[in-house]
């Protein structure tokens, strides 16, 4: 019998979803046409608002296009779909940018075209299916063979050497103070006479009930009677407040004060089987298309392949034939990176007989500096005045996308019981032999044109390429003067590794998505951004930032290559605010090499200018050929103080300064980022910090919608059940009075306070939100939170046009968040 489990409306409903996501890709090609032709844009929040627009609309369509990535089992419409999504996701990066720069503010306020467009918060995350555990996607970000190598090598390290995974910390870090030893005696040595007087006083009273003394405080026996009457009235109230409680709370759901408990029925379940099954049917089609695909290639080769090559090689004889008839030498054929024999013939098989231009760059000399001031001048005032955009990377790319679905999808005639389209498969395979024959070609023939030159220059008596080989030499000497010295030539790249791994500087780290960093954008009123109001980004704002400003960059070469470039960011924040959790989602989600080096992992570690100009020497090496990569600083602040502290005897300094080098080194396509941590950035020299830091993202206090949300959360994650939570009036006591406190702080009270014991006593005695009180109120609290941008204008290491400081004001100490944008 026929399985039709996977046939869920595969042809019908996801061919529609497609065709809608292209209809609205082609309406917002039309709406950036007339964004552009308006520019340059007098006023800013006018062009701000238009592009905010657009991005969310960019997000929408990418969202509809990750539902039939996952839910279709057709392999070329979903490596298709994949290519359309990962154009669509870098035009929203480049957006991103556009509204970081328009907005002064890495997290932009989009809340009036969210309202606009009638979204809800929850629709402007990127969907991030291609970006799950570094490579889920086996077709569009598909590693190569030796980065896969590399990684293996890395996780077999780090299994085989990491002794914490963790933090491998040194024996002066983990060392204490003479204090700290003292007080944890004390601690100790009190608990143990605790222990001894209880056990003292049980032993005395159990002395006095057996002696008898304690016999007038016993209350007498009851006969049989009297017992049994007691028994039934206990019971019989039990039963009857049992009843009460269920009677109320059916009212409740009746009334929507109190959601139905979640209960595994027949239809989730079945839910969830359906996505196992179409996840392994996915897979199983995607290893059958691979299979196919290189049989049909084998064979077309075997069978065309020497004749194909054959045409070419005649295609290119008759060019430089013709062009020595035309000019009297032979020509160059072009490099590979240049086009090589593309640019000479076409597919049609018609050469092209003129030769390959030669654009001559013309010296241009400076005119006198009073022609150059007056012309400077004219053309600034001829010049329009506004806000002007950066040309986009992407918008060809969606076109020819576009296009190719109009031509190849949009009509054609589903193909039952194949996971993929054979003429489709035959022309790609015709398409990839074609270029893999072209390269061949081009190798003979380069060889043939030598032995020709060569041969043509010796008849003629004349020696040749003298000239040529000295501007080759030239060339080859200015690029080795631009390489970087490699201090490691002889050593392999395992016991490189091997050392990084020993010394805790490449570690591993915990499984975290940052899709349970909970919270929603802010939906702030435009008019109290006017008034200068203290208006602050959500949690969901900062989420959406990193999903675009890290993992979309770092894991496509293709992105990190076509969208503005990200070196390093910053994540500022009090204790508890997630900022750990937001860099270990990072990695995750690319599946990053983690570089630590933070003050406790590289404490008398390499010392001296010669081990500290090695360790960047094996940190800038390795990131590189590990990629992608993240390097990380926890807690910045020891590195960018004001005043030099005595306590640290690693240089600090050293480290400070040898940091640009790294981020110099990054270039687009390299996959490495540098991350760094701060609890205190007020502590630190703000021009060092913003020279090193490109990015700089404070993370606020959750608002109430948010507190509410990770109650709720966490309190079924501890209980793994939402019968016996607490009810909505319960988690809206918990979202009030855990004001001012973090994300962190929540989650600690509600471990806290669910023990196993208090986990068993569920079924008998529901959570109240008075028990988390006691847990809450150890946590230290940020009380309040000002904006302050105008207040760091006397700072002379404050640049006047930078704004976005955020204070949060502790008990005796001011947190300064500085979130700067410069104008």
């Amino acid at each position: 019998m026929r399985d039709t489990s996977f046939e869920i409306n595969d042809r019908v409903d996801l061919n529609e979803l497609w065709r809608w996501a292209e209809d609205e890709l082609e309406s917002l090609w039309d709406q950036e046409k007339a964004i552009v032709a308006s520019l340059p844009e007098k006023h800013r929040h006018v062009l701000f608002s238009r592009l905010s627009l657009v991005y969310l609309r960019y997000i929408v369509v990418a969202r509809q296009l990750d539902v039939c990535y996952n839910s279709m089992l057709h392999v070329q419409k979903r490596r298709d779909i994949s290519a359309i999504m990962r154009a669509v996701l870098g035009r929203v990066v480049e957006l991103k940018n556009e509204l970081a720069i328009l907005d002064f503010n890495e997290t932009p306020f989009i809340g009036a075209a969210l309202a606009q467009l009638k979204l809800s918060p929850e629709q402007t995350d990127p969907p991030l299916t291609l970006f799950v555990n570094g490579d889920r996607d086996g077709n569009a970000s598909v590693r190569s063979v030796s980065e896969t190598e590399r990684k293996q090598l890395v996780q077999q390290l780090l299994l085989k050497l990491e002794r914490n995974p963790r933090r491998q910390l040194s024996a002066d870090s983990a060392s204490m103070t003479w204090d700290e030893a003292v007080a944890l005696i004390q601690i100790h040595e009190r608990a143990r006479q605790g222990r001894l007087r209880f056990n003292l006083m049980k032993q005395i009273r159990q002395q006095k009930m057996v002696t008898g003394r304690g016999l007038h405080k016993l209350k007498p026996a009851m006969n049989t009677y009297t017992a049994a009457i007691k028994i039934q009235n206990a019971w019989r109230s039990f039963l009857a407040l049992k009843r009460v409680r269920q009677m109320r709370h059916q009212e409740m759901v009746f009334l929507g004060m109190v959601p139905k408990n979640y209960k595994e029925n027949a239809e989730i379940t079945r839910a969830k089987e359906l996505d196992a099954m179409r996840t392994l049917k996915q897979t199983e089609l995607e290893a059958q298309y691979q299979i196919e695909l290189a049989t049909l290639r084998d064979r077309q080769r075997d069978k065309d392949g020497a004749a194909i090559r054959e045409s070419f090689l005649e295609q290119i004889r008759r060019w430089y034939i013709d062009h020595r008839e035309h000019s009297g030498k032979f020509p160059d054929l072009p490099a590979e990176d240049e086009g090589g024999s593309k640019l000479i013939y076409n597919m049609a098989d018609r050469p092209v007989e003129t030769p390959v231009p030669v654009v001559v760059k013309k010296k241009v000399t400076a005119p006198p500096m009073a022609k150059t001031s007056s012309s400077m001048k004219r053309a600034e005032e001829d010049r329009p005045k506004g806000v002007d955009m950066a040309p986009s990377q992407w918008l060809e790319k969606i076109v020819y996308e576009n296009q190719k679905y109009y031509d190849v999808w949009r009509d054609r005639a589903e193909t039952g019981g194949v996971g993929w389209d054979l003429e489709l498969l035959r022309a790609q395979v015709s398409e990839e032999l074609n270029d893999e024959m072209r390269l061949e070609a081009d190798i003979k023939a380069r060889r043939e044109l030598e032995r020709l030159k060569s041969a043509y220059d010796r008849d003629r008596g004349r020696k040749s390429k003298g000239k040529r080989k000295t501007a080759r030499k030239a060339a080859k000497k200015s690029k080795r003067g631009r390489k970087e010295k490699d201090l490691t030539p002889d050593r392999t790249l395992e016991s490189l590794v091997e050392e990084l791994v020993q010394v805790g500087i490449i570690r591993s780290y915990p499984k975290s998505d940052i899709r349970d960093f909970l919270g929603s954008i802010a939906v702030v009123d435009p008019l109290s951004r006017k008034w200068k109001r203290d208006t602050f980004p959500g949690l969901g704002d900062i989420r959406s930032a990193l999903i675009e400003y890290c993992i979309l960059t770092l894991g496509s070469e293709e992105i990190r290559k076509r969208t503005p470039l990200t070196r390093s960011v910053l994540l500022a924040g009090p204790h508890g605010s997630g900022k750990s959790f937001l860099m270990h989602s990072i990695c995750n989600h690319i599946g990053a090499t983690l570089f630590d080096i933070s003050n406790s992992s590289l404490m008398g570690r390499y010392p001296g200018k010669a081990g500290m100009t090695m360790l960047i020497h094996l940190i800038t090496k390795l990131s590189r050929l590990l990629q992608p990569s993240v390097i990380v600083i926890e807690d910045v602040d020891r590195l960018f103080m004001k005043k030099s502290v005595r306590m640290e005897r690693w240089d600090m300094r050293r480290m400070r300064k040898e940091l640009p080098k790294i981020l110099r080194a990054i270039g687009p396509e390299d996959r490495v980022l540098l991350v760094g941590t701060s609890s205190t950035p007020w502590e630190c020299d703000q021009r060092n910090l913003s020279q090193v830091f490109q990015r700089m993202i404070g993370i606020p206090p959750p608002d109430y919608g948010t507190r509410f949300t990770l109650w709720d959360h966490f309190i079924r994650q501890a209980t793994r059940s939402s019968q016996y939570t607490t009810t909505p009036a319960e988690l809206t006591n918990l979202a009030r009075i855990s004001d001012s406190y973090t994300p962190g702080s929540i989650a600690r009270s509600v471990s806290e306070i669910l023990s196993e014991r208090r986990k068993q006593l569920l079924p008998r005695q529901i959570l109240r939100a008075d028990e988390f009180v006691s847990a809450l109120a150890r946590c230290e609290p940020i009380y309040k939170y000002v904006n302050i941008a105008n207040q760091f204008a006397s700072d002379a290491n404050v640049k006047p046009q930078m704004i976005g400081n955020l204070i949060f004001k502790r008990k005796r100490e001011d947190f300064v968040l500085r979130t700067s944008f410069v104008i």
